[in-house]
């Protein structure tokens, strides 16, 4: 398969990178930074780009059977990569005709969504700190320009994620309570939606991911 991976240089963006070239697809990397990239693979190539610049977003996904965005940002950034940058991705995979979209969202999104209680401490906790709030609200923002795209999409919500290794053991179910202590490793989610790129299981849904 060909899949082109938004965000690819993230923490969770390299773990895919890495295990989409192991099961030999034919991956490329995009992402403003793509420095932490620093691995060499016949199969990979690797794409600088701004995810605010629709010709460059569509350029990326030219050709390609399946689009995964792992898009985020720091803790206490403002800026909305999530929302506005899926908003070019949805509307170059429909220009373009590729149909196929995995996109990572965060667990913290079920305490915005209206579905808080499978996280019932966190609309008490959220209140006290509005940049990570407004971080997670990007979230609900891109989950809604998801659902209102006509692609074969799949969200997926991981718990609080770790560098762990990769198990292969872990919770799937849509809706899931995931509690404060709740975890995945990057590994774990990444071989998660790279499974999604065949499988039709939870195909429009959103599945959540924890140990």
């Amino acid at each position: 398969m060909k899949i082109v991976i938004f965000g690819a240089a993230g923490a969770t963006g390299r773990n895919v990178v890495e295990r989409a070239l192991e099961q030999e697809h034919k991956v490329t990397a995009f992402d403003k930074h793509i420095a932490p990239l620093t691995m060499q693979h016949p199969n990979l190539r690797l794409v600088q780009g701004d995810i605010f610049d629709p010709a460059q977003v569509e350029k990326a996904i030219v050709d390609q059977d399946v689009v995964i965005s792992v898009l985020g940002v720091r803790p206490g950034v403002m800026i909305p990569v999530c929302s506005e940058g899926t908003k070019n991705i949805i509307a170059a995979m429909q220009k373009l005709g590729v149909k196929r979209f995995i996109s990572q969202s965060a667990f913290a999104v079920a305490a915005l969504d209206g579905e808080w209680r499978e996280v019932p401490y966190l609309p008490l906790i959220l209140p006290f700190f509005p940049k990570v709030k407004a971080m997670f609200a990007d979230k609900v923002l891109q989950e809604q320009e998801i659902l209102s795209s006509n692609l074969d999409w799949i969200i997926v919500r991981p718990a609080k994620l770790t560098d762990g290794p990769r198990t292969g053991e872990f919770k799937v179910h849509d809706p899931l309570m995931i509690g404060p202590f709740a975890k995945i490793s990057r590994a774990d989610v990444a071989e998660f939606l790279l499974q999604q790129v065949i499988d039709d299981t939870y195909l429009h849904k959103i599945p959540r991911l924890k140990y």
